[in-house]
């Protein structure tokens, strides 16, 4: 049966008995019992579900109970989307119970279940609980995108029950907005849960519909406090809100809202009205007390007492706000150790409130009794976070072993089969072939080749080791082998290029020297034909011709010889290059431009125009198969690196780290 026939159920139940002037809940619980009893087998996983969540607030434990009895039906009958909405339930109720770890499983396992159903509503109910989960763990962005998921599944169902789920789920959204201060986006969303619950069935929808509207209106006054229209229209939601509780309470299953309800419609009273609206705020304070008695609302009666204790506060009488606070630690004695934190902040604030009156003695003692439940907390804190470690090992670890379990039915079923199938085999050609003393010793045989085998296993595992060993060994050895020689190598080189420096030292000595003397040998020459200029002309001229072909040759030579002692071999490898085709003014202009000289440079030299010049290069490039655009000046003085490289052994790449030489 699907969930729409189920409700239907559910709603007439109701119907029967809302003429019993019993208490609200208990009504509740009673009609979801008997819908129990008169629904059909595979009906009954989900009203037991709905049941639970009726619990909830009155008896967490036994609604946990009921939720996974419901789960365990659910089982019995091939119907995912029951499972699912079993699954969603139970894990709301551990989340409640501040299971968070036992809760995600079963939500996602509602998850799982949800896409194997074609029914749209289990769907969204799915996704709604698991966005109301992660809305709890404070992920807001997870759970907008998962609301609106459900949502989207419930949207295009016809049905009630869909106008419900889609007010929880704007009222979700719109509590998110709230969080952020988005007071257009809260109230767009408050709107839209409002919308819904008019076309829902089911009465907590218009209950949380106009309370959301109301604190949407309440969240915009609070950003801007001069505006009391806002305040007005906020309180007016909340007592519709109210209103509509006090008539429909035995439809309502989450009383709790109410209580919230009426708190802060008390709050607003004692924050933003004048003090001689008390008693109206007294009201709707004894009607959250009420209702806080019977869900469990330990933080609503906190602040019930608080609000009380303050409004004493404001008239200057210290005992009474403080009996109001003591009264509150009264009701709240019976409760669990998770109202350790309310009752701390109330014992903060009697403390306070002692110490305002100047007895600084019971101040003490009360922050004394503060600090002694602030611990508390604090421990049932590390408790819990230790519980929830806990509970994530264990689920791993139950994970692991459910995991290597079917690993390991897998292999014993295929074992299994292996064994029956060597059985038969060994069945028909022992019956046929081998009598039982012959097993026995083929067995025998056996199981001694395979000790054998194993020995042998044995000593070749050794060996490889061995083996394994001997090879790390060589290879440490061939490391340090290389690491030797690589320093030999690198102090090889070291003493070839201090070799190279001192020649090239020396060189330069030499150079100099020669130079020194050829300038002297000039330097008298000129001095000679100066003086004969005096002489016979024809002498004169002769002196002086042979003067000025004697100093070019000296130069010509000295700069040619030069380079051959610094470079040697540099023009022979010039001519190799260009298949000996180079002229003697061919090697003088390559020796100009490894000396760095220009154009110009070159014509003032030699004596001829810098045409000349640029037409012998463009003569070198051809002769040295340079293409057109290959540098010529690039081309000799790499050309020298190269030489130098192979002379002294050392890479021709220069040094990244240094500029060129």
């Amino acid at each position: 049966m699907q969930l729409k026939k189920i409700l239907i159920i559910i709603t007439c139940l109701f119907t029967s008995f809302l003429s019993n002037e019993a208490d609200a809940q208990k009504l509740i619980i009673d009609s979801l019992e008997n819908a129990i009893n008169k629904a059909k087998g595979e009906d009954k996983p989900v009203i037991m579900a709905e049941l639970a969540r009726a619990m909830n607030e009155s008896d967490p434990d036994k609604a946990l109970a009921t939720a996974l009895k419901a789960l365990s039906e659910a089982k019995k009958y091939d119907d995912a989307g029951h499972k699912s909405f079993c699954y969603a339930t139970a894990g709301h109720i551990l989340m409640r119970k501040e299971q968070e770890t036992k809760a995600t499983a079963y939500i996602d396992s509602a998850l799982k279940c949800a896409q194997n159903s074609n029914d749209k509503t289990f769907k969204a109910y799915a996704w709604l609980r698991k966005g109301w989960l992660e809305l709890v763990k404070g992920d807001n962005q997870k759970a907008i995108a998962e609301l609106l998921k459900a949502d989207l599944f419930i949207q295009s169902v016809p049905e009630k029950r869909a106008y419900s789920y889609r007010s929880l789920i704007n009222h979700y959204i719109a509590s998110i907005y709230a969080y952020g201060s988005d007071t257009l986006k809260q109230h767009k969303y408050a709107i839209l849960s409002l919308q819904n619950a008019r076309k829902s069935t089911l009465g907590d929808d218009m209950q949380i519909g106009y309370m959301t509207v109301g604190h949407s209106f309440f969240s915009a006054f609070e950003r801007d406090t001069t505006k009391h229209s806002l305040l007005d229209s906020s309180m007016a939601y909340y007592h519709r809100s109210m209103d509509y509780y006090l008539h429909s309470r035995d439809r309502i299953f989450i009383q709790s809202n109410a209580s919230a309800t009426a708190l802060n419609i008390a709050n607003s009273y004692f924050k933003y009205y004048p003090v001689t609206y008390r008693d109206s705020a007294q009201h709707f304070i004894n009607i959250a007390l009420d209702i806080a008695r019977r869900t469990n609302g330990h933080e609503v009666i906190a602040n019930c007492y608080g609000m009380l204790s303050e409004y004493a506060l404001r008239a200057k009488d210290f005992k009474k706000a403080e009996q109001y606070l003591l009264t509150g630690l009264t009701e709240l004695s019976t409760a669990s150790s998770a109202a350790d934190i309310t009752r701390s902040r109330m014992v903060l604030g009697l403390a306070t409130l002692a110490e305002k009156s100047g007895d600084s003695k019971k101040a003490l003692a009360y922050y004394k009794q503060y600090l002694d439940y602030y611990k508390k907390v604090f421990d049932g804190q590390k408790l819990a976070i230790v519980q929830r470690l806990e509970e994530q090992y264990h689920a791993q670890q139950q994970a692991t072993e459910i995991l290597r379990l079917r690993e390991r039915a897998d292999y014993n079923s295929r074992l299994n089969w292996l064994y029956i199938a060597i059985g038969t085999v060994s069945v028909v050609l022992l019956g046929l072939l081998l009598s039982s003393y012959h097993y026995k010793l083929k067995a025998a045989q056996k199981q001694k080749q395979l000790s054998e085998q194993k020995t042998q296993e044995a000593e070749l595992l050794i060996r490889l080791q061995k083996a394994e060993a001997d090879r790390l060994e060589l290879e440490k050895q061939e490391a340090e082998l290389q690491i030797s020689l690589k320093e030999e190598e690198g102090a090889k080189l070291q003493a070839q290029q201090e070799l190279l420096q001192d020649r090239t030292d020396w060189l330069e000595k030499e150079l100099l020297a020669g130079t020194l003397k050829l300038e002297e040998k000039n330097a008298i020459l000129s001095s000679l034909k100066e003086k004969s200029r005096d002489a016979d002309p024809k002498v004169t001229r002769q002196i002086s011709r042979m003067i000025d072909q004697n100093l070019r040759m000296d130069k010509n030579m000295s700069e040619q010889q030069a380079l051959n002692l610094i470079h040697p071999g540099f023009f022979s490898t010039l001519q190799e290059r260009a298949a000996n085709s180079l002229t003697r003014l061919d090697l003088k202009y390559c020796a100009y431009i490894l000396m760095g000289l220009d154009t110009k440079e070159i014509a003032g030299r030699l004596g001829v125009e810098p045409k000349s010049i640029r037409m012998a290069r463009y003569r070198l490039k051809q002769k040295l198969k340079l293409e057109k655009d290959d540098n010529l000046d690039q081309f000799i003085h790499s050309l020298e690196k190269g030489m130098m490289a192979e002379q002294t052994g050392i890479d021709n790449e220069p040094n990244k780290d240094t500029p060129d030489q």
